[in-house]
């Protein structure tokens, strides 16, 4: 791969994790319960669906998937409803705020699954390992380790970006903890979880 490519995707996929949206959503209300620790499983969870549909891309199997108008509604609409699903989880039962430190490994590992989920449901993700990714590759030079080489710079990058994501969680969460903000950020970011899932259900293929 060659390096101004490689320059190109890095800036691509930064600009693509840190893009508002419900991928740094999440993140931040992770962070906000258990810290800049928060952010190390979603990124592992958002980075596992990366690689997943990365997988996908490099087999051809995502460029079919977008070729068919049926298989692209159902992931569109599953990935909607997952979406609708977080925010009225989120709306019912606001989180409480812990500490990083303090915090079980169960509790702050519960950011894995649905990060994970909500990579592999989202139908934008797809579209971009499916049509955007292969125009960073250098077709003249041998396709898997540039796949190989695109996989470790997005884990690599997704760990930094979700990491400081969720530091500014943590620091939100200090200001959360005061009266009812915990509530109304909590309700509001609910809320925001479902406009993303009607919005998503309403995209056309």
């Amino acid at each position: 791969m060659e390096f101004h490519n490689w320059l190109m995707y890095l800036g691509t996929i930064v600009l693509l994790m840190a893009a508002p949206g419900p991928a740094p959503l999440l993140t931040l209300s992770h962070g906000a319960q258990h810290g800049a620790r928060g952010g190390i499983p979603n990124a592992l969870g958002f980075s596992a669906g990366a690689l997943l549909l990365m997988a996908l891309s490099a087999l051809g199997i995502s460029a079919l998937l977008l070729a068919s108008p049926t298989a692209f509604n159902v992931v569109k609409l599953l990935g909607a409803g997952y979406l609708v699903w977080l925010g009225v989880a989120l709306w019912r039962k606001p989180f409480s705020i812990g500490t990083g430190g303090s915090a079980p490994a169960s509790k702050l590992w519960s950011g894995f699954r649905p990060a994970f989920l909500l990579a592999i449901s989202n139908p934008e993700d797809t579209v971009f390992f499916s049509a955007l990714l292969p125009r960073f590759l250098d077709p003249q030079q041998p396709l898997w380790p540039q796949y190989a080489v695109m996989a470790v710079t997005w884990v690599v990058a997704d760990l930094v970006v979700a990491v400081l994501l969720a530091a500014a969680g943590g620091r939100l969460g200090l200001w959360l903890a005061c009266g009812q903000r915990l509530q109304r950020f909590s309700r509001t970011s609910g809320g925001l979880f479902v406009v993303a899932g009607v919005t998503l259900a309403a995209m056309q293929h």
